[in-house]
């Protein structure tokens, strides 16, 4: 009798306990999601532990991903080495560069332009400012009579080997010896030392040394970074005016022909340009040196003869 009563006690605790898992529907649900939530928080707690532990480079690769400002992230190299240097910058357009360098002296300038007004202060003051006689001369266009000297510095801004073959000028314009202005220097005419020649009065001037055509027989090579200079003096002794300017023609790296147009430089008085001379009196204006030298003042035609 007595296990009986122990089996029947026995079964009445599994069928309890059984009812107590076959409850509601609501009892159920509120229990899965107990359980949901505590799954799905530990995975949380995983997967920040995980991106917490990956470091700083993670990290920023997330906040550049997220930023949305379309810049790809920086890749930290694999093996401990120091990243890739930047690629090289590309080289030129153009890779040949040239620049005109005026030379210094006392010429005689000449204009088709008068000096008036105010601007005939700047004339005669024998101690006019360098800023105030440069602003005239842009002005009036001064151009030399009869010569100019002047340096061409060609050099090779490519990291790639060049070869120039020719320096031409090229005559833009040609009429007569411009007379409305005559300036003559203080001091007297200062001479230079050149080693290449243009004359002017040919239709079709090249630059000589030794009376033969320089680049007939020579051209100059250029390593990357590499240059070369030309002394130039120009002449125009008849009684023409000439402006120009220089196309210099070079190899590329490839061995195709190219050419560099080189334009009149920004300078008071021009170097691309030049006239000859016509006789004293024919000059609307005469500038000379007053008698003590240390100004100009304007000579009458009759003064002039």
């Amino acid at each position: 009798m007595a296990r009986r009563t122990g089996q029947g006690e026995r079964l009445r605790r599994v069928s309890e306990r059984r009812r107590s898992t076959d409850g509601p529907p609501a009892e159920r649900n509120s229990a899965r999601t107990v359980i949901t939530a505590s799954v799905l928080a530990g995975v949380s707690a995983v997967i920040v532990g995980l991106i917490t532990g990956l470091g700083t480079t993670l990290q920023d690769a997330v906040t550049d991903a997220l930023s949305g400002d379309g810049k790809p992230a920086a890749a930290a190299p694999q093996d401990g080495t120091s990243p890739a240097p930047a690629a090289p910058r590309p080289d030129p357009a153009v890779p040949v560069k040239v620049a005109v360098i005026p030379e210094e002296g006392g010429p005689f300038l000449v204009s088709e332009h008068r000096v008036t007004g105010a601007d005939t202060d700047a004339v005669t003051r024998g101690d006019t400012s360098l800023e105030e006689w440069n602003s005239l001369l842009r002005k009036i266009r001064a151009t030399s009579k009869h010569k100019t000297a002047y340096k061409i510095a060609v050099t090779n801004v490519s990291s790639s080997t060049v070869r120039v073959v020719d320096i031409v000028p090229v005559i833009t314009r040609r009429s007569g010896a411009l007379h409305a202005t005559m300036i003559e220097p203080l001091g007297g005419e200062a001479e230079e030392s050149i080693e290449v020649r243009l004359d002017l009065d040919e239709r079709s001037p090249v630059f000589t040394r030794a009376g033969r055509p320089y680049f007939a027989s020579t051209s100059q090579v250029l390593e990357a970074g590499k240059g070369f200079v030309m002394a130039v003096e120009a002449k125009l002794l008849g009684k023409e005016y000439v402006e120009y300017h220089l196309r210099v023609d070079y190899l590329d790296a490839k061995g195709e022909q190219r050419s560099l147009q080189v334009k009149e430089p920004s300078t008071p008085v021009g170097v691309f340009r030049i006239s000859g001379s016509v006789d004293d009196t024919q000059y609307t204006d005469f500038w000379g040196p007053d008698k003590e030298g240390r100004g100009r003042r304007l000579y009458t035609v009759e003064e002039r003869k």
